[in-house]
């Protein structure tokens, strides 16, 4: 499926990201801390920030953002839920609370955030690459890709982007890193721990016409993150 979809898909913010909660200035990286963070275990996810998260918690707004998308993509209350790059499951807990008859499927493609979720989400956790889905197509009424993808090389973005669609024809919810100038593409550089596949939102609209993916789409920006292109 090359070249299929000619338009690039819909901008979405469900207001996930409020960048007077965060600080305007950026923490350079080191290579150290990078390899840290690919280890995608414990350190990555709850140990020191400047490796990771700093202790990835569940602070409960999704239970306030996923109403917003059981509206937008009108998920039915017994609907198949897939969240693809799921960490340790707090977008599927949320959306479980909310649509209790649902079927839930996570997939991770490191070890550690599965072992350590929350024993009612961990039973529909699996291990997989993020581009083989174990679903069959147009199976998934709503999936949702929360900073997860773009950790991939570009060709498996690509193939990712395909297995999305295959399964969930359009029925999608995406975030990607990317910036709107050089001086935001610097910021990401030196911020940055895993993000491997972050471009223009120019050349991410290529790559989603390219892929034929029609869902929606959230472009992290610096400026989303709350940091400024003139810091």
């Amino acid at each position: 499926m090359t070249s299929q979809n000619k338009l690039p898909p819909v901008e979405l913010d469900i207001g996930y990201f409020h960048a007077d909660e965060r600080r305007g200035e950026i923490t350079d990286r080191s290579i150290e801390n990078k390899l840290v963070a690919w280890q995608l275990d414990q350190n990555y996810y709850d140990g020191e920030r400047e490796n990771g998260y700093g202790g990835f918690q569940d602070d409960g707004r999704w239970l306030d953002l996923a109403p917003k998308l059981i509206n937008h993509f009108s998920i039915p209350e017994g609907g198949t839920i897939v969240d693809l790059g799921c960490k340790k499951g707090f977008i599927l807990k949320a959306f479980k609370a909310l649509l209790p008859h649902g079927r839930f499927i996570g997939i991770e493609n490191h070890p550690y955030p599965i072992g350590i979720a929350d024993a009612n989400i961990k039973q529909h956790l699996i291990q997989s690459d993020l581009f083989e889905i174990p679903c069959e197509d147009n199976s998934v009424d709503f999936l949702i890709a929360f900073s997860s993808i773009y950790m991939q090389n570009l060709g498996d973005v690509v193939k990712s982007l395909k297995e999305i669609m295959r399964v969930a024809a359009g029925r999608s919810y995406i975030t990607v890193g990317a910036f709107r100038n050089d001086a935001e593409r610097e910021i990401f550089q030196r911020w940055t721990l895993i993000g491997t596949t972050i471009l223009s939102i120019e050349d991410w609209e290529a790559v989603f016409c390219h892929a034929g993916y029609t869902g929606s789409v959230f472009y992290t920006t610096p400026k989303a993150l709350g940091f400024s292109s003139s810091t």
